[in-house]
């Protein structure tokens, strides 16, 4: 595909490339993952230059040619520069990006899981808990990855006999009768909250927030990814 596109996306990752330019990898609303070269943007005066850093979410315009992408010009939306200042906030914005960067897919729509992560971003660079924040996205990125949690059947064998008890692997509460663990206290209710709730109003939704379930929403992130990301070993050292 060639010719010229405009499209609202956010910085994933930032790397400098020869002299003046970076390589962006962007999650567009429209076009999922992009790989885009940014050229001149580290020169002085540069109107690029405040859309070329990781969180900068910016109406980008990009030249196509022969499938690779070259900016040619930005209007930022939010930097998200708040978020920046508090070290828990930005781990937790810098695993979010990383996790986008990991399930979207070049070419694939997906205005879902691009409304959560800047909705997310802006929650904590307006002050939000951070760890409310994780805990929010993981359940939601689940429902949007097709893996919903199971809160009112057993994950294993189905029956609506469901105990407080939970198992990760197989997706959600389980019954006495099939192998699971003890879940946090209120687990299915605070789950079923956040599905329901549109990830524009993470704002006003108070999740309670046990220590369990943080570790819980965690584990089941890592599971999801089958790996554990980089940005998320340093958030634990936090």
């Amino acid at each position: 595909m060639g010719g010229t596109q405009t499209m609202l996306c956010v910085v994933l990752r930032a790397n400098n490339y020869r002299e003046a330019d970076k390589m962006l990898t962007l999650f567009s609303k429209e076009g999922g993952r992009i790989d885009a070269l940014c050229r001149g943007c580290r020169k002085q005066g540069s109107s690029l230059q405040c859309s070329s850093d990781v969180f900068c979410c910016s109406l980008f315009g990009m030249n196509v040619q022969k499938g690779r992408y070259y900016i040619t010009q930005a209007v930022p939306k939010d930097n998200f520069f708040n978020l920046r200042k508090n070290i828990h906030a930005l781990l937790t914005g810098t695993l979010l990006l990383e996790v986008c960067e990991k399930t979207v897919m070049p070419g694939q729509e997906n205005a879902r899981l691009f409304a959560l992560l800047v909705n997310c971003l802006y929650a904590m660079d307006h002050g939000k808990e951070p760890k409310e924040v994780l805990v929010f996205f993981t359940f939601k990125l689940l429902d949007i990855l097709g893996l919903r949690p199971s809160l009112s059947r057993c994950a294993i064998c189905g029956s609506r006999d469901v105990a407080n008890r939970v198992n990760i692997g197989a997706g959600g509460l389980v019954c006495k009768n099939c192998p699971g663990e003890e879940a946090p206290q209120e687990l299915a209710r605070t789950v079923g909250h956040i599905l329901q709730t549109p990830s524009k109003a993470i704002g006003q939704l108070k999740i309670p927030m046990e220590k369990e379930l943080y570790s819980l929403a965690i584990r089941w992130l890592k599971d999801t990814l089958e790996t554990e990301p980089k940005s998320l070993m340093l958030l634990n050292g936090y």
